[in-house]
């Protein structure tokens, strides 16, 4: 009844509860919490449970797709357990890092030398991200395309290891710094103050941006060569996105794309090797 991206998904709700538990003392709200895991533990047997009773559409689209929508919650949940074993950000460490290796801080600079409209563009990109976690898997899901399972699981694993860098590594970039170096916007700047205003962030290193995007760029390419070129510049753009934004260090950025491909590599034999079993 549950598969491989199922019981992935319920290993990291069971070991975020026991942290939870863990560290309760340093989690103001660390009931809530517990309470949002037994709810999604529910939901994934629900899901898998309707999806074979039934047989059909549109439960067998939900129960395949279903982590991808989890995400909304996930990445604000481990961003709220940042401070829950080191209590304070090590963003002091990162910016030096950052300035040896670019000399100049870029999520200020650029973004200060930008006009408005490019600025609205840069966050368009940044939220491209979000569409690319689905639209392209979704468009060849009629098709049954054989890498659909594949990827699910390669981004969903991806994002828990990204997800446990965030609690155990707590870093907020330069989000702080923005309402002092972005305009008020007109379109995607509002749309991207109200996302993080629900929710705060605070995982910024390595960012999950950057590493989803070389995931979700590659298996597009996978799913539609024919647009190869567009999934390489969509990866660019979400990538110059995270620091011209001020959502991130560029060192952020950087590393992202290192974990992200390690990922890419490893995680698919990871894949494979437990469905040879």
């Amino acid at each position: 009844m549950l598969n491989l991206v199922d019981k992935l998904i319920l290993l990291y709700e069971l070991l975020l509860t026991v942290h939870v538990l863990l560290f309760k003392t340093n989690i103001p709200d660390w009931g809530g919490h517990i309470q949002l895991n037994i709810f999604i533990i529910g939901w994934i047997f629900f899901s898998a449970w309707a999806a074979n009773r039934f047989n059909r559409q549109p439960f067998k689209f939900i129960h395949t797709f279903y982590p991808l929508f989890l995400l909304i919650w996930h990445y604000p949940q481990a961003c709220e357990l940042r401070y829950s074993v080191i209590t304070s950000s090590l963003d002091h460490i990162l910016i030096p890092l950052d300035l040896a290796i670019f000399r100049v801080a870029l999520y200020d600079i650029i973004p200060r030398n930008l006009n408005l409209l490019s600025l609205e563009i840069f966050h368009f990109f940044y939220f491209c991200y979000y569409l690319s976690l689905g639209v392209p898997a979704w468009i060849v899901y009629k098709k049954r395309h054989p890498q659909i399972s594949t990827y699910l699981f390669v981004i969903m694993m991806t994002n828990i290891i990204h997800q446990w860098f965030v609690i155990f590594f707590p870093a907020d970039g330069p989000v702080p710094l923005r309402p002092d170096i972005m305009p008020d916007g007109v379109l995607m700047i509002p749309i991207m103050n109200l996302i993080y205003q629900l929710d705060a962030g605070g995982g910024a290193f390595p960012s999950l941006h950057v590493a989803g995007a070389v995931i979700t760029g590659m298996y597009a390419y996978k799913f539609l060569p024919q647009w190869k070129w567009l999934w390489v510049f969509t990866f660019c753009a979400i990538t110059a996105a995270t620091f011209v934004c001020s959502y991130h260090y560029p060192i952020d950025s950087l590393i992202g794309v290192i974990t992200g491909w390690f990922c890419y590599i490893y995680i698919p034999r990871i894949h494979d090797y437990i469905n040879s079993k």
